[in-house]
């Protein structure tokens, strides 16, 4: 079920929401926020939409006290502007745009469509019959959302085990076993932050064929899954060899959906992991246990889902825990004022 809107939303274009608002209809929530111009963005996803689908803007508390001389006077739909960040905090959205499908039954049925995934998903969610008796199910903690009423911790989901070998000839097994630490030489482009995110490296190299085949894949799972996983590409290749292989390869920084880095030293690949084959993908848990290892081609949907749930429900939430790691709006704004 999606996460009560919370008491101090400013709503602007319309009246406001409760979850009792969003059954019998599709709504695609749309995150806005920052410098660039909320309405253009709306606009151009109102544009996107078949006949039939509510659009909600979520204004972010990124440039919120700018956003009722944006947005008040025509708003392009319905917008909540969330000052607090507690509801973008209950619902996962964080600075990136990001959009967050609810279907009929008021659950939570998709994030991080693409344009191309919501004109696929959306007609069939419109022509869904929902049964009256079918209630969309309480999410245990709402994801650390201030004011929930169950304060109940969230009981500890066990996380998956992935038998199948790691061949020696590639690289050691190290699941179950600890990072010493998430560090590069340098990163091509901002660095991102994790956050309490799962993170999946992908060792390649320009050089290497089967590791260029993998980026469309590793792009896809980016586009679907970016919002709990932080895909990484790690190259062991120096920055001119780099740089020169991205221009051999005819690649761009723009043709990765997912950011880059440079480490010669081979930190983790070598030192850790010992790689001596690649493509290799490892994916790491918010608290750094390595979860699962292998050829990122072999990387199936339903072990990302089952890896997802349970870095959510054993992940500490940033509002629950009074935001003490920084993550979340709750967590900006304490780090904020501290200093």
């Amino acid at each position: 079920m999606i996460p009560k809107p919370t008491a101090d939303l400013k709503w602007i274009g319309g009246d406001a929401m409760d979850r009792a608002a969003f059954r019998d209809k599709v709504t695609v929530i749309q995150s806005v926020g920052g410098k660039s111009s909320p309405r253009a963005a709306l606009e151009k996803v109102k544009r996107s939409l078949p006949e039939g689908v509510l659009l909600l803007g979520l204004h972010t508390p990124d440039q919120a006290d700018r956003a009722d001389d944006i947005l008040e006077k025509d708003a392009p739909c319905l917008v909540a502007i969330d000052a607090s960040g507690d509801w973008c905090d209950a619902l996962g959205v964080w600075k990136k745009p990001v959009n967050i499908v609810i279907d009929k039954t008021g659950a939570v049925r998709y994030v991080g469509l693409s344009e191309a995934g919501l004109k696929a998903k959306l007609p069939a969610l419109l022509a869904e019959e929902v049964d009256e008796s079918i209630e969309a199910k309480e999410k245990p903690d709402a994801m650390g959302a201030p004011g929930a009423t169950d304060t109940k911790p969230a009981a500890e989901v066990k996380w998956p085990e992935f038998l199948a070998p790691i061949d020696p000839k590639s690289a050691g097994d190290m699941r179950g076993k600890k990072i010493p630490g998430f560090t590069v030489a340098k990163w091509v482009g901002q660095r991102p932050d994790p956050a309490s995110r799962l993170v999946a490296i992908d060792f390649w190299a320009t050089w290497c064929g089967p590791c260029r085949a993998a980026i469309p894949h590793v792009n896809e799972l980016t586009a679907k899954y970016g919002q709990d996983i932080l895909f990484v590409g790690i190259s062991d290749e120096k920055e001119n060899d780099f740089n020169a292989g991205m221009k051999k390869q005819k690649l761009k920084p723009a043709d990765f959906k997912y950011p880059l880095a440079i480490d010669p030293a081979a930190t983790l690949k070598e030192k850790f992991f010992n790689i001596r084959g690649i493509p290799h993908m490892a994916i790491f848990s918010a608290d750094g246990i390595v979860r699962w290892q292998g050829h990122p081609m072999s990387l199936q949907e339903e072990d990302i889902d089952k890896l997802i749930a349970a870095n959510r429900a054993n992940t500490k939430p940033s509002a629950a825990t009074g935001a003490k790691d920084g993550r979340g709006w709750a967590g900006a704004a304490t780090t904020q004022k501290s200093r």
